[in-house]
């Protein structure tokens, strides 16, 4: 990177910086009295607690909030969260996220926790798991949160709230169906099997569509049927005992590897009717069963609150598609097909990534009454991967169950791994005004990985340990300790700043035989937290520094075992964050996000997947129509900054925008609503790749847009 534009990078974050500082330094103008913003409460540190109390950059979403803006799966809520992308590559699973410049390094450990009703998942893969629905409450947290979530954590966590068994009888029921033939219907019931006593929340969800990504000759490519079933049972055991019971299960079959291929570097972002629609001899399928169960025990006592959790998944994913990008096929990344000399019908892939984890958390919270608070805790984790890779020449057959093939590559790996953590809090008022929060954790991992014949799982393949020595099973551990200390002083009961360290860690891990090295993050922050205009205002702001060691990055290879991992040995990030929620009148709301990151790596070139920058700006305006009934519309703009999909800085996606919109017919029990997505049909490559053939690309969803009626009794 050059000097000129490491200047114009230190000179928009500084312009930034002062313009955050400015902001909270500036009396605020008078207005005349509206509506309060909604009070959000967050549970990020493992206690409820205010939005505004808490000293971690935080971007949450409440029910209200989430209904609103239409959001039903996870690139939704990315979206409306700056210094922060998602992109969904050519399987669900596949997915990559980048928080602040730390990125996901596939077959590894993800770079955020995510947590769903207090359970933790040990996966990329887990994080994509289909439509969200019957929601309560999201929240993102951004830097490391290693010391109460554990390794894994080091770009942040990802918090889901599912709602709660209610004691009042609720039903409700919605309905939508827009571009590609999609169709979607969920149900929810809740109420009490035993009043006060035993209480349950069930849902469904099915979604049905043709998919919006076609090939050249109107083939569906990204389409997708799911169903989900979604169930909890409370149990009042006592006053102060609670038992939670949660169960899900979740099928899908959807198109995948619907890529598409370019024939130069320079037509990554160039989208029309040449390269603007992939072509495909065989339509790829991925199929996905998804089964989560978690336990969760909370007694109340005098000193303080007991919570133990307890949670199983298994997910089971198998994706069959072409190995070329042409039809009908010629070339494909293991050679020619379809010619003379070369008889073959196409070349395959054919692919399992199946996940295990199981999860105990235990952990005692003292009477949060006290000037001195703490909390102790324990986990463990455990997780067993079955990768399968079978690719080669295609002989006969179209689809995953009726297909003959030369296989070149058919290997399975075992991968296992246990971890245990201890961690521990503590929190205290040092006056009125100032608190100083001590967090830390301590995790040791154990990880493995065997290599076998055949899928009967019977015979290893010997594979060199470090030393050079044929083992069967391939063994590393890695520990690390991670502190953080927070200090925040409350200059008013509405203004808020703080000061943070905080240490991030990324375990190691097999790839395919070979190790990849753990990774580390010091995290510097400054932030503010600010209530302003009596209640009408809520501005939030950042800023921070992460000095980055041995990051993980995975990168595809055009030939067996097609995806590799490195090591980027240093990365310096700089960055600032500004979030704001401004109720502007009784019936217009203005919200928005500003994230500015400079990840810059030691040899000069820009860290991989991090734009310089993300924006996003909402407006969502309400207006009664009588006493039982409101007007509800809504826009959401999105800008993405320029980002390099390689660590070479060879593959450069240009600055992106992004436009939603909804618009809704509302009473206190239906809606009625119109809605938008990517209006503008702004395309942009997910994935970027060099297969020998010629560079490879999966594309974002193009435009949508539909109705959707919902009715709650």
């Amino acid at each position: 990177m050059s000097n000129n534009n490491t200047s114009i990078k230190n000179t928009r974050l500084s312009v930034a910086v002062g313009a955050a500082l400015g902001i909270l330094a500036a009396t605020p103008p008078v207005m005349a009295q509206g509506p309060m913003l909604e009070e959000i409460v967050v549970t990020s540190r493992k206690v409820t607690e205010n939005l505004q109390d808490v000293p971690i950059s935080i971007t949450a979403f409440s029910a209200s909030q989430i209904e609103d803006a239409g959001i039903d799966e996870v690139q939704d809520f990315i979206d409306l969260t700056p210094n922060i992308i998602l992109r969904e590559t050519f399987r669900a699973g596949v997915t990559f996220v980048t928080i602040r410049g730390v990125t996901t390094g596939q077959q590894g450990w993800p770079p955020i926790t995510y947590v769903v009703d207090g359970v933790q998942s040990a996966s990329i893969d887990a994080i994509n798991q289909g439509a969200l629905f019957d929601i309560e409450r999201i929240e993102v947290l951004k830097g490391p949160q290693g010391a109460l979530y554990g390794a894994g954590a080091i770009a942040g966590a990802i918090n889901v709230v599912t709602k709660a068994p209610t004691n009042e009888p609720e039903y409700g029921v919605k309905v939508s169906y827009g571009k590609g033939n999609n169709a979607k219907l969920s149900a929810m019931a809740s109420g009490p099997i035993v009043e006060d006593k035993v209480l349950y929340r069930i849902n469904a969800y099915y979604n049905d569509s043709d998919g919006l990504i076609d090939s050249i000759d109107g083939e569906d490519l990204d389409f997708e049927e799911q169903t989900s079933v979604r169930g909890s049972l409370l149990i009042n055991a006592s006053e102060n005992v609670q038992i939670d019971l949660r169960a899900e299960y979740t099928d899908v079959e959807a198109g995948a590897a619907a890529q598409e291929i370019v024939p130069s570097a320079d037509l990554i972002d160039t989208f029309n009717s040449t390269w603007g629609d992939p072509d495909r001899g065989l339509i790829g399928v991925e199929e996905r069963e998804i089964t989560n169960l978690s336990a969760k025990l909370t007694w109340e006592t005098e000193p303080g609150t007991l919570t133990a959790v307890v949670g199983y998944s298994d997910i089971e994913q198998e994706l069959w598609g072409s190995a070329s990008w042409d039809k009908p096929p010629t070339n494909s990344i293991f050679g020619p097909v379809g010619t003379p000399g070369n008889p073959f019908a196409d070349a395959y892939q054919s692919l399992r990534d199946d996940f295990e984890t199981k999860t105990v958390d235990v952990r005692f919270n003292s009477a949060s009454e006290n000037a001195l608070r703490w909390m102790v805790g324990a986990s463990y984790l455990e997780r067993e991967i079955l990768n399968y890779l079978d690719v080669g020449f295609l002989i006969s057959g179209t689809t995953p169950n009726n297909f003959q093939g030369l296989a070149l590559v058919a290997r399975p790996d075992i991968r296992t791994g246990e971890m245990w953590s201890v961690y521990g809090q503590l929190r205290y008022d040092i006056s009125e005004r100032m608190e100083l929060s001590l967090s830390a954790r301590y995790d040791e991992i154990d990880f493995d990985s065997t290599t076998y014949t055949d899928l009967s799982l019977s015979t290893p393949v010997p594979q060199p340990d470090p030393s050079g020595t044929p083992v069967n099973t391939l063994t590393a551990s890695n520990d690390e300790f991670q502190p953080k200390v927070e200090l925040s002083y409350n200059w008013t009961d509405d203004v808020m700043t703080y000061l943070t360290y905080g240490r991030g860690f990324r375990p190691g891990f097999f790839a395919t035989g070979n190790l990849t090295l753990p990774e580390t993050t010091d995290n510097f922050e400054i932030g503010f937290k600010s209530t302003l205009m009596e209640g009408r205002l809520r501005l939030n702001g950042a800023l921070f520094r992460i000095d980055y060691s041995d990051q993980q990055f995975t990168f595809i290879l055009p030939e067996p075992p097609f995806r590799g991992t490195t090591n980027i040995p240093e990365t310096d990030i700089d960055g600032v964050e500004l979030e704001f929620v401004a109720a502007l009148s009784e019936n217009l709301e203005l919200s928005g996000g500003l994230g500015i990151t400079n990840a810059d790596v030691a040899d000069g070139t820009t860290a991989p997947a991090t734009p310089e920058h993300t924006g996003n700006l909402a407006l969502a305006y309400t207006q009664p129509l009588s006493d039982a009934l409101e007007l509800y519309a809504r826009i959401d703009y999105r800008r993405q900054g320029s980002f390099f999909m390689d660590a070479a800085n060879l593959f450069e996606v240009e600055e992106k925008d992004f436009v939603n919109a909804r618009l809704a017919l509302q009473s206190d029990s239906w809606t009625v609503a119109l809605f938008g997505n990517n209006l503008t049909d702004e395309r942009q490559a997910n994935s970027f790749t060099d297969f020998g053939v010629g560079f490879v690309r999966a594309l974002n969803k193009p435009r949508s847009y539909g109705i959707e009626a919902s009715y709650r009794f």
